[in-house]
């Protein structure tokens, strides 16, 4: 496994051209974000999706999320965006909020796990930002652990976890917070809150009855 030091803050070019090469191939990287650190794999491609489950030893009908760079990249990946998600990423992207859309017709089905829908954010860290850059595909983003462990903060617990079983890992030193992305299914109307993290059920309300 190939282990990239890396200035989170203004991330090494060389480096994350080197991870995003590997991401490319269908390989598996471990990397830092601005909530815990995350496994990366190309989303759109079934065989990488495929080696996320084998590594974390998750079930096959729970679906994995995945950062994009900007939302014409989501476009893509979507079949809309609606009015309720506009308002929410004003208030939150680039952030620690994950959005459920209505999913395109084009997706790996693995990456659903058999839903309709695709968990989708926009990251607020560097590392993610230069990595869908040079790969200029959605990223894989579940948390780097063995499903059901606790969330890894460092690049050491990101190892201890996998070994050499990953391709690379970036790091980029601690994580700031142990809470994952806080997830909302904006497919629904109203939406609703899936997953407590970061950004609190009461910031999300705001912003929706604002």
């Amino acid at each position: 496994m190939k282990i990239f030091k890396i200035n989170p803050q203004n991330p090494e070019p060389a480096l994350i051209e080197q991870a995003a090469k590997i991401i490319l191939r269908d390989g598996v990287i471990g990397y830092p974000t601005e909530t815990v650190y995350g496994l990366g794999a190309n989303a759109l491609r079934e065989p990488a999706i495929h080696n996320i489950f084998r590594l974390k030893q998750r079930d096959q009908d729970k679906p994995i999320l995945v950062i994009a760079s900007d939302t014409e990249m989501i476009n893509r990946i979507v079949k809309s965006i609606p009015d309720a998600a506009l308002r929410l990423a004003d208030a939150f992207w680039p952030g620690p909020l994950t959005m459920l859309f209505p999913a395109a017709n084009n997706l790996p089905s693995a990456l659903l796990g058999g839903r309709s829908t695709i968990g989708i954010r926009i990251p607020d860290h560097p590392v993610c930002l230069e990595l869908l850059r040079y790969c200029g595909v959605p990223i894989t983003s579940t948390s780097a652990n063995i499903s059901g462990d606790q969330n890894p903060m460092s690049a050491e617990e990101v190892a201890n976890a996998f070994g050499d079983q990953l391709d690379a890992l970036i790091d980029g030193g601690i994580a700031t917070s142990r809470m994952p992305s806080t997830v909302v299914d904006i497919s629904t109307d109203p939406p609703k809150l899936i997953r407590d993290g970061v950004i609190t059920r009461q910031q999300i309300v705001t912003i929706l009855n604002g």
